[in-house]
């Protein structure tokens, strides 16, 4: 399947919208996503992550390092960087954290563990900075393992490279684009704990729905995302389209030296945009759209597209 993501490809597709898009709420715009935006830094070594299948934990304890070169090459789902992701035109982020027994600190995880959520939080503050008319929604949708002063060390995190730029939480009619860059706001942050209420830059997690489609099944996925978008979504919030498909341990063993790439990337990226083809976005349509392997066969321009149709 080809790829079509150049260097600088879409880096700065929110500054250069028409006028009538910009003055648009951005839960009415078709927003590009990554699904686990940070599992390109996974280490192959680390120790299993909290809320693993007790497939993989099986998987490691029988088998050990071995074991663990299979558990990363089925919970990779990006090949991109950061930097990259958001270059090619990625606005929204999917976050999981937690804390690790081994090391001090909070790390990005999935399946197995990854870059820590400083280095990471540094490389999307650094983007930032470099793009002041570009809007970024950060999704800590999986936190694990956290106790209060892990979530107030995240917090503290997000405000020390953040700052003024995060987005307190507003009425969703009004996180338009021109609104954010006239007041200097470019990070949403989404906070799926209690947490989120100690803090008014932090947006609950419920503001932003995203049903997920569990299966490994194109055909299911299809109808799951179909069957969504007909009882409607919620016009109040922003929404998640996720066009993923989700091994299950049997499909692993089946195909134990592939990779979730090898397996799955054409036929999910394939249903996806048969599913996209005759969508557009608005207020009761798509808003963000995230994917595996977002470089691959113009899935950002895709969803890019919908903007011009409303």
């Amino acid at each position: 399947m080809a790829t079509s993501c150049g260097a600088d490809a879409n880096s700065s597709w929110m500054e250069n919208m028409p006028p009538q898009l910009r003055c648009q709420p951005l839960k009415n715009i078709a927003i590009p996503g990554s699904h686990n935006s940070f599992s390109y830094s996974l280490k192959v070594n680390s120790p299993v992550s909290p809320c693993s299948p007790d497939t993989i934990r099986n998987l490691v304890s029988v088998f050990g390092k071995t074991a663990c070169k299979i558990v990363h090459n089925w919970s990779v789902t990006q090949t991109l960087t950061i930097k990259e992701q958001l270059n090619c035109g990625i606005r929204y982020l999917d976050l999981r954290v937690a804390t690790s027994k081994t090391e001090e600190g909070l790390f990005f995880v999935h399946g197995l563990y990854g870059c820590s959520v400083e280095t990471g939080l540094g490389e999307i503050k650094d983007w930032v900075d470099n793009h002041p008319n570009e809007i970024l929604l950060l999704d800590f949708n999986h936190l694990y393992n956290m106790e209060v002063k892990d979530h107030q060390y995240l917090t503290q995190q997000l405000q020390e490279k953040f700052g003024r730029k995060l987005c307190p939480v507003i009425d969703v009619e009004n996180v338009a684009l021109n609104v954010l860059c006239e007041q200097n706001w470019n990070v949403i942050v989404f906070y799926h704990n209690n947490h989120h209420k100690e803090n008014n830059s932090l947006w609950a997690g419920s503001r932003i729905p995203s049903p997920w489609p569990n299966t490994p099944e194109p055909t299911k996925m299809v109808n799951f995302l179909e069957a969504n978008h007909t009882r409607g979504r919620d016009t109040s919030k922003f929404h998640v389209t996720q066009g993923i498909l989700t091994p299950t341990g049997t499909t692993i063993l089946q195909h134990i030296k592939s990779t979730l790439k090898g397996v799955f990337s054409v036929p999910a990226m394939k249903n996806l945009q048969f599913y996209l083809k005759d969508k557009k976005a608005g207020p009761s349509n798509i808003n963000i759209v995230i994917a595996d392997f977002v470089e691959m066969d113009g899935f950002i321009d895709c969803v890019l597209a919908m903007n011009n149709s409303t």
